[in-house]
């Protein structure tokens, strides 16, 4: 083991140049795609109502889950995010599942907004074919990815301040009757909630639309300037913006497009702007559509591929995968194994079936996140600066009740989703034997948690917790 060890992970390691304003765009390049399309299937299921209900549901969860993986991220300081949490504190199974769902969702993700930038292209030059666009897509951002994680993220930051700041200028001018666009307050009461009460509840499988993605900002903890002050300020940041942008986007549609055309609409928010009937902002949401699907799909190339880095790291997957580039200190190996499994996604042409896997993956780390957290707090139960940099409010009890909300809009998929989310959990559950079955087979050793400068913990909780790899602590 020691020789693998010695060929791959301690090649290099990951560059720390990342500053808060990077943590902020990873996490709001991924997501702010959702506030473009998507989000308004919740207005076919549940009408207006139902969408604000999903809208305030699926904001409360994600808001505690970005309180949690601000901690979880700011004191571990680690590259795999959600795969460490619960490696360190929850145990080898639960990492391996976690660690493999943060995987799929963002790859799943990555080929979702390929294929949407695909067919914008073929619209504005019908002579391209949607496969051979989304291929060069998924090329081109792989390769940036490739050669630095400062240039990925800075592209990610230009590209989402401009499609943001798209959304805020067609908000204000709307709201104040700039160039004679006009609102439409009767489309916000006409089509309310068409299905009752329970078209409230199966609108809520699309609420994760909205915000989907922010806690991989903290999966660059590991390769932050300094993680303690740039993952809980680039994360509640990031987390903020997605609402206001939530908020926004939820009355421009409604007040702009009749319930019945939203609910079924591609690109909401361009349709809106067609609606509003002024060449600039027409322009102005094509070209943010088109650019926050790019940012998205590079940010999803960055969080997959250190997720996978921390799998190979541990050798739940091979080794050879956590080598870092030489010049380039990315784990450039882990990055381009992102592009076949992006592609697979792709060519299968489905976007709802790819993105509900997204989803699924999602909702079961988001169990288990604030479940890392809940461990986290047992074991080390004191409030220090040197363990806790940043403390998230009422604590354990808003991650319990996060819990419950990702288990409720899961239960909502078997509106619609059902085989998808049966083959989800089965997927998962093969994988999760399978990775145990991998780790009894392995010589596994206690945490050192001194190597993350920590007491001994008060609590083990069990054998399994004891069962990590140390490969990633000799690396430090």
């Amino acid at each position: 083991m020691a020789e693998s060890i010695s060929e791959t992970s301690h090649s290099g390691g990951l560059v720390k140049t990342l500053r808060p304003y990077h943590v902020w765009a990873l996490g709001v390049g991924i997501v702010l795609v959702g506030e473009y399309m998507g989000w308004n299937f919740t207005i076919a299921k549940g009408g207006v109502l139902g969408s604000l209900f999903a809208m305030l549901v699926a904001g409360t969860m994600y808001t505690v889950i970005s309180l949690c993986a601000s901690e979880l991220g700011s004191a571990t300081k680690l590259a795999g995010g959600p795969y460490d949490w619960a490696r360190l504190f929850v145990g080898p199974g639960a990492a391996a599942i976690v660690g493999l769902a943060v995987y799929m969702e963002f790859i799943a993700l990555e080929a979702a907004d390929a294929i949407v930038v695909a067919f914008i292209a073929t619209e504005i030059f019908p002579q391209l074919q949607v496969f051979p666009i989304t291929l060069f897509v998924i090329s081109l951002l792989t390769f940036i990815n490739y050669r630095g994680v400062v240039g990925a993220l800075t592209l990610n930051f230009a590209l989402t301040m401009l499609a943001f700041f798209a959304i805020i200028t067609f908000f204000f001018a709307s709201t104040l009757g700039l160039g004679g666009l006009e609102v439409h307050p009767e489309y916000l009461f006409e089509g309310a909630m068409p299905n009752g009460l329970i078209g409230l509840f199966a609108a809520l499988q699309f609420g994760p639309w909205f915000f989907l993605g922010i806690e991989g900002a903290a999966m660059c903890a590991e390769e932050c300037k300094h993680p303690s002050r740039a993952v809980p300020l680039g994360q509640q940041a990031g987390m903020i913006t997605l609402l206001v942008g939530a908020a926004m986007t939820l009355y421009l549609c409604t007040s702009l497009i009749p319930t019945d055309v939203l609910g079924v609409s591609v690109y909401p928010l361009f349709e809106a702007a067609q609606n509003g009937g002024l060449f600039i902002f027409i322009a102005l949401l094509g070209v943010g559509t088109l650019l926050t699907c790019i940012a998205s799909a590079n940010g999803c190339i960055c969080d997959a591929s250190r997720s996978w880095y921390a799998l190979s790291r541990d050798e739940y997957v091979s080794p050879w995968f956590s080598k870092v580039h030489p010049k380039y200190s990315t784990p450039y190996r882990a990055v381009i194994f992102t592009a076949p499994i992006a592609v697979a996604f792709a060519f299968s042409g489905f976007l709802d079936q790819v993105i509900t896997f997204s989803i699924i993956s999602g909702l079961l780390c988001y169990v288990l996140i604030p479940f890392s957290l809940i461990r986290f707090r047992k074991l080390f139960p004191e409030t220090t600066s040197k363990i806790r940099p940043f403390a998230s409010p009422l604590q354990p009890y808003i991650a319990y009740f996060a819990i419950g909300i990702a288990m409720l809009i899961m239960s909502t998929l078997f509106w619609g989703y059902r085989y998808n989310l049966i083959f989800g959990l089965l997927f998962y559950a093969i994988a999760y034997f399978y990775f145990s079955s991998k780790r009894k087979n392995t010589t596994g050793n206690d945490p050192l948690w001194s190597e993350l400068g920590w007491p001994e913990p008060e609590q083990t909780g069990s054998r399994n917790l004891k069962e990590v790899s140390c490969i990633e602590c000799s690396d430090r």
